[in-house]
Formats: structure tokens, C-alpha cells, sequence
């Protein structure tokens, strides 16, 4: 217990330096997708790419666990895939995790083979390919859609009796869609600011009369990067819902221990354009066990364990991923068949996992678990690595 309770609270220090590192580092911006985005709770649940796992490391049985989706797999050895044509005709493919894993004993000898498969049944945080997030991204940038074509109008009429206007016009506007511009609505030139107020205003384009009348200090890609933030947040708390099957065998022949049917539901509830945010999470496991008080080897023990809980993330504020997580959940089981001697039928534990990003792929989870009857606590140390395919990341495109 004491070994548990130090973990935590190395941790729990190491947390503020995480973030400070995190916040002094000058490395770009990344594009936002729904695998940057999604929180290292989210991510064991639903791969996006590939998830290397190391498992109860400290512990009497440690699991070596290889998770990923035959999307990723096609990517890998394809990456004329990685365009969005692909991410959104294979959305059931990325949807399908599949993995295995590798039991060892205390002496890290193997002591069984795991195999599993999970489907995300409702998806609707993939805001990727999500039909409505894209709509909502296309009606807020709809005026900027507009305002290129005026322009573009604009522009032809101009070459015959101003070509200079023309070129400044056309190299003016082109500077201030691009990412880290130099170029502001408040540092074009006059007569640039007055050809596009005169067009927002015919074209009764109101928010972007306003911002080129205010002179800001901001240019169209921080403005259509804003509106996609935003409609990004939206999708930051949809329901996630995954069913999946898993099987376990012996050390020795690969017959079944174990069979577990899980399913389980993630579901954030605040705001989500906060750093601080907050996610149901609730996980429902039904398990077919080798009952070993009989003879021979069968799955005629079956029980059921039931978890509901709370997850908080903590977001860099810059870069929008999440660096530290605290989950605590109540779990019950319930042995519905082959219940031991002296054994407790229904058990009722206080859980908790702790999070901690270390680099960018690299998670260091803390597990730890407590029976209010017993007293007991129990703690588990992983560590797991989340990999994506390319290095460059899939997004939407943005008008």
C-alpha cells in the first residue's frame, strides 16, 4: 500500500512540470483531428491508429498488448490512402479495433495469449467525417466562400483600368488566408481595405464588413481557424459507444479461459472549449471463467462486473491535447455461477486511473483500486504508447 500511495503522489508532482514543458515548448501548432483531440481515456477505448501497451508492469500477470484497426493497416502500406475520400469510405473499418496481447507470470514466462475485437456502434465524436460537423463548418465559413468570389469578379473588372490594384488586391488577400501571415486586416493597404468593405457591403457579407472595418489585428486564417474551433468544441462531449468480445487462453494449450463481453459509453458534459473538461464514462463486462474448483477445464463460472465513474482531462490551453487525466469509478460484481468457498457473491470496489502524458504518443497510466470491506488497495502500473500512421495527420479541409 505504501508502494501505491508513493506512485501517487510522484505523479501528482510530476503533473505541473508536464504542463509547464508543455506550454514553454515552441512546436507548431498541430492540425486538429478527432485521434489529436481524443483524451487517453477515449483512446483505450477506441484506437485511431496503433496502441502499444504495457501492462501491470509491477504486477503478478503483465500484458504486452498490440491494438489498432484495418484502416491503419491499409494506411501503413498504402498512404495514397491517407487522403479524406478514404478516411470516409473506411469509416467502418477505423471504427473496428482488433488486438492481441501477451501474458506473463512474475518471471516473465508466458503464461496465455488474449485476442479481442471492439466496434464503436455510435460514433459521433469522429468529427472528421461526421455529417453534421461538416454542414456546421460550412455554413460559418459560407461568407468567406462568398467573399472569394466577389473578389475573384472584382479582380477581372480591375486588370483593364487598374492592374496594379488588381495584383496588390489579389497578393493581399491570398497573404491573408495563409497560416502565420504576417499580414492583418489592420496592415493592408488603404485602398485594398476600401475595395474589400465595398464588396462585403454589396455582397451583404455583415461579419466580415465588421472585421475589415475594425481593422483587427488578425487575418482570414485566424478567423475561419476560429469558426472551425469552434465547431470543433461541439463535437469535444459526443457519445461514444463500443461493443466488444475478448477471449483468453492457458499457458500451455489454447483452450479458452476466459470470455469477457464488454461494452461501454463515453460522454462529456461540460464546456467543451474549456482546458478543464469532464467525461461520463460507464463499462459493463460479462465474463465466461474457467471454473477451476471442477475438474477438466470449462467457462462455466460466469460473473459480471459493472463500472461507472467520472473522468477529468486537463488540456494545454495552446495546443488543445490532453496532458494529465484523473478517472475514479465505482465498480460492482456480481458471481452469477461457480461462486468459490467463503467467496463474496456481489463485491463493491472504489477505483481510480491517473494519467500522465509524458511526450506526445507516450501515456503513463496508474491504476489503483480499493474494497471498502477489506480495506485493501491494490495499485497497477502501465505504460502505453499511441501511435499514428503518418506523420501528418488527416483533417478536413477548410474553405
Amino acid at each position: 500500500m505504501k508502494k501505491v500511495i508513493a506512485r501517487i503522489i510522484m505523479l501528482f508532482a510530476l503533473q505541473p512540470l508536464v504542463l509547464a514543458i508543455y506550454a514553454q515548448e515552441e512546436k507548431p501548432i498541430p492540425v486538429f483531428t478527432a485521434d489529436s483531440l481524443a483524451s487517453g481515456n477515449y483512446k483505450d477505448v477506441l484506437t485511431s491508429f496503433f496502441q502499444l501497451a504495457f501492462d501491470n508492469l509491477v504486477g503478478p500477470e503483465k500484458d504486452f498488448k498490440f491494438t489498432t484497426n484495418p484502416y491503419a493497416i491499409m494506411m501503413r502500406a498504402n498512404p495514397q490512402l491517407a487522403v479524406d475520400t478514404s478516411y470516409l469510405r473506411y469509416t467502418a473499418l477505423r471504427n473496428l479495433n482488433f488486438g492481441f496481447s501477451i501474458r506473463l507470470d512474475t518471471s516473465f514466462k508466458f503464461n496465455g495469449f488474449t485476442t479481442g475485437i471492439n466496434y464503436a456502434i455510435i460514433n459521433k465524436r469522429d468529427h472528421t467525417v461526421y455529417r453534421q460537423f461538416l454542414d456546421l463548418l460550412k455554413m460559418r465559413t459560407n461568407e468567406y466562400r462568398r467573399m472569394n468570389r466577389a473578389i475573384g469578379r472584382r479582380i477581372s473588372q480591375l486588370v483593364a483600368t487598374d492592374s496594379v490594384l488588381a495584383e496588390k488586391m489579389q497578393q493581399q488577400w491570398e497573404e491573408l488566408g495563409k497560416r502565420n501571415s504576417q499580414l492583418s486586416f489592420a496592415t493592408i493597404s488603404d485602398e485594398v481595405r476600401t475595395e474589400l468593405l465595398k464588396i462585403a457591403t454589396d455582397s451583404g457579407l455583415t461579419d466580415l464588413q465588421t472585421v475589415i472595418g475594425s481593422r483587427a489585428n488578425i487575418n482570414v486564417f485566424d478567423k475561419t481557424d476560429e469558426q472551425y474551433r469552434q465547431a470543433r468544441d461541439l463535437f469535444k462531449n459526443r457519445l461514444l459507444w463500443t461493443l466488444g468480445v475478448a477471449d483468453t487462453t492457458y499457458n500451455d494449450q489454447f483452450f479458452f479461459s476466459n470470455i469477457a463481453i464488454t461494452t461501454q459509453v463515453l460522454k462529456g458534459f461540460t464546456n467543451p472549449s474549456s482546458a478543464n473538461g469532464l467525461e461520463l464514462d460507464i463499462k459493463a463486462t460479462y465474463n465466461f471463467v474457467d471454473d477451476t474448483a471442477r475438474s477438466g477445464r470449462d467457462l462455466k463460472r460466469s460473473l459480471l462486473n459493472a463500472e461507472a465513474g467520472i473522468n477529468y482531462v486537463r488540456r494545454s490551453k495552446r495546443t488543445d491535447l490532453s496532458l494529465f487525466e484523473l478517472k475514479f469509478n465505482a465498480s460492482y460484481q456480481r458471481i452469477f455461477s461457480g461462486a468459490y468457498i467463503e467467496e463474496r457473491k456481489e463485491a463493491f470496489t472504489l477505483n481510480g486511473t491517473m494519467r500522465l502524458r509524458i511526450f506526445d504518443d507516450i501515456w503513463v497510466p496508474l491504476k489503483f483500486q480499493y474494497d471498502p470491506k477489506n480495506g485493501n488497495v491494490f495499485g497497477l502500473l502501465s505504460i502505453k504508447a499511441n501511435f499514428t500512421a503518418l506523420k501528418n495527420v488527416i483533417a478536413p479541409k477548410r474553405s
